[in-house]
């Protein structure tokens, strides 16, 4: 078992090695993420069952910390489809093991400010890990301030439309 682990683990480090980059280059990255959680006001209503669509292009500002975009998606809870759209921000706090001049992941944190089709108004954030610029795997927590709700939710994403990795010099 531990065997498929460490096998698991090497080559994501070959794949990463290949991609060979540092964290939050410059240019744009386009997640495409998915997740679910609960809508709750923490009193005597049932909570309510949330499922996420959202796609979050973003541009480095400040290359190896900081990057900003926009964020638009959907959300289903109460039996309905919403629309939510808005700001997002993402500051890399951590590095994770450096593998052969390239990390496997990094930490961020992020805050998003998203308007909803139904009168939402959410601000919040979270916690979010890039997995060799491929995936991201988040948990965030929004609140509401006109409908008196907290979203939570966990989800995770991929990155469309990578870049190639450069070609090696040859010798």
């Amino acid at each position: 078992m531990k065997i498929k682990w460490l096998i698991s683990f090497f080559l994501l480090c070959i794949i990463t090695k290949a991609r060979a980059q540092s964290e939050f280059p410059k240019g744009w990255i386009f997640p495409l993420e998915m997740g679910q959680g609960v809508v709750t006001n923490f009193h005597s209503d049932p909570d309510l069952f949330l499922a996420t669509l959202a796609f979050s292009p973003q541009v480095t500002v400040v290359p190896g910390r900081l990057r900003l975009g926009l964020s638009g998606g959907g959300a289903f809870y109460n039996k309905r489809i919403y629309g939510t759209g808005g700001g997002r921000v993402s500051l890399m706090i951590s590095k994770g093991p450096k593998v052969m001049e390239s990390t496997v992941l990094n930490a961020q944190l992020v805050g998003e400010f998203l308007f909803g089709t139904k009168d939402q108004r959410l601000v919040g954030g979270g916690f979010a890990t890039e997995i060799g610029h491929m995936a991201t795997i988040s948990m965030k927590a929004h609140r509401d301030y006109v409908w008196n709700n907290w979203w939570f939710s966990g989800s995770l994403g991929i990155h469309l439309f990578k870049k190639k990795a450069p070609k090696l010099p040859e010798l």
